[in-house]
């Protein structure tokens, strides 16, 4: 669990399909508008599946006429990026209308197929409206061109069942319990782990899980990338375990009050190291 806890919701656009010179601008009730670069053959992306994209954005400006041409060649809109993830050769995973992803996008990405293309004009009410966001200045609309690249079946994470006799305490607080040993190499300091997760507060609430969205987390163990409880809990499992961890919040945010994640909350999380190296 990153300590920067799930910022899925800014920087996150692309282009989309391919070249339809003959693709006709569409308008939705909401305001978004759209044109299909190219139109894919593969599965249609719905409601509450699994879609994994490429993405391109930036911001429009007041003044702007060619919301349709291609701005990755334009020098002129360098400043106004908001990333790409094609260039970082980082997709994203998200689970449509979850608000992971710019709100409006989730709205122009249902109904294209994968292997489209399509870019998105999105006006800032469907965006980030009069608060602005980081470096966005209020009221400011903005272009996302997206590459769908598969779509999937959302999968449901459930808390799993464990033994509460089954747990110790560490002298820190951390309470474990490992529900399957693995047999694999142990998760010393200083080693990738590949780690799949689901948390959730102490009323069940999930505020997260990588299960979900089909894209295991890894970092370095010992060097402060994830939260203590994590770097303590998973130093005590090899290879192929999975265990619950529950952190108390000095051992995870603490104070920090997150989107999902209020102030002083105990954390619960299910976890399986898929992979040590």
């Amino acid at each position: 669990m990153q300590k920067v806890y799930l910022v899925v919701s800014v920087f996150i656009f692309l282009a989309f399909f391919g070249c339809n010179k003959n693709s006709e601008v569409v308008t939705l009730e909401s305001g978004l508008m759209f044109k299909d670069d190219s139109l894919g053959t593969g599965r249609e992306a719905k409601a509450d599946e699994l879609v994994t994209i490429h993405f391109k954005g930036w911001m429009v400006p007041k003044d702007s006429a060619d919301l349709f041409a291609d701005w990755s060649k334009d020098q002129t809109k360098q400043m106004l990026s908001l990333g790409d993830s094609k260039i970082r050769n980082q997709p994203l995973k998200y689970v449509l209308n979850t608000n992971s992803f710019i709100k409006g996008t989730d709205e122009g990405i249902a109904g294209m197929h994968v292997g489209g293309t399509r870019t998105m004009i999105i006006p800032s009410k469907l965006a980030y409206g009069e608060a602005g966001m980081g470096f966005i200045p209020p009221n400011t609309d903005l272009k996302v061109v997206v590459d769908l690249l598969e779509v999937k079946d959302k999968v449901v994470v459930e808390m799993w069942k464990v033994d509460p006799a089954s747990f110790k305490t560490t002298t820190s607080g951390l309470k474990y319990s490992v529900i399957s040993e693995g047999t694999g190499s142990m998760a010393d300091s200083g080693k990738v782990v590949t780690v799949h997760y689901s948390g959730f507060l102490e009323d069940g609430t999930k505020f997260d899980s990588s299960v979900e969205r089909d894209d295991p987390i890894s970092f370095v163990i010992g060097q402060g990338q994830v939260i203590p409880g994590w770097d303590e809990g998973l130093r005590l499992l090899k290879k192929g375990s999975k265990a619950r961890f529950v952190i108390p919040p000095k051992l995870g945010y603490g104070e920090m009050q997150l989107e999902k994640i209020p102030a002083n909350s105990t954390l619960i999380f299910d976890v399986e190291l898929i992979n040590v190296q």
